[in-house]
């Protein structure tokens, strides 16, 4: 299984973390329901209790806009576990949330024969104070979702 970290471990898991410029693995953004937008990854990642961060390149296709986005981890196959909520902007790189895999053997020995996926939905979009649609207010074909 896949754990969230409390806030106090956190911060000491990310003074041990991978350097932010490893890339685990990328994927692409992909129009989803209605007005939704889900970017999506599967990753290989070893056990033992490693702490990833989950980022979204998002570029701008219209004017600056605004977008929630709930980040989703699981063993690929599994139903995912909510992980992070946050509030980006359109362009640039946003850190979305950051997880840990499990120590324990079971869930290590699960997610090294299927993957861990990790997926960001993109929705509640507003654009100058708007609801906008957020398959228009971002370049799906340039915006990326990075496991660092």
């Amino acid at each position: 299984m896949i754990r969230t970290l409390p806030l106090a471990s956190l911060g000491m898991a990310l003074l041990t973390a991978m350097p932010a410029s490893a890339q685990v693995g990328s994927g692409a953004c992909e129009p989803h329901r209605a007005n939704e937008v889900r970017c999506a990854v599967r990753i290989n990642i070893p056990g033992g209790n490693r702490v990833y961060q989950v980022m979204i390149n998002a570029n701008r296709a219209t004017g600056e806009a605004r977008m929630v986005t709930d980040t989703y981890i699981s063993t690929c196959g599994t139903a995912g576990e909510l992980v992070g909520r946050s509030n980006i902007a359109n362009s640039g790189t946003s850190r979305v949330a950051t997880f840990a895999n499990e120590r324990s053997q079971a869930a290590m020995v699960a997610q090294s024969l299927a993957g861990v996926c990790v997926e960001v939905f993109l929705l509640n979009c507003t654009q100058a104070g708007q609801p906008a649609n957020c398959q228009r207010v971002i370049n799906l074909g340039a915006s990326r979702i990075e496991i660092r």
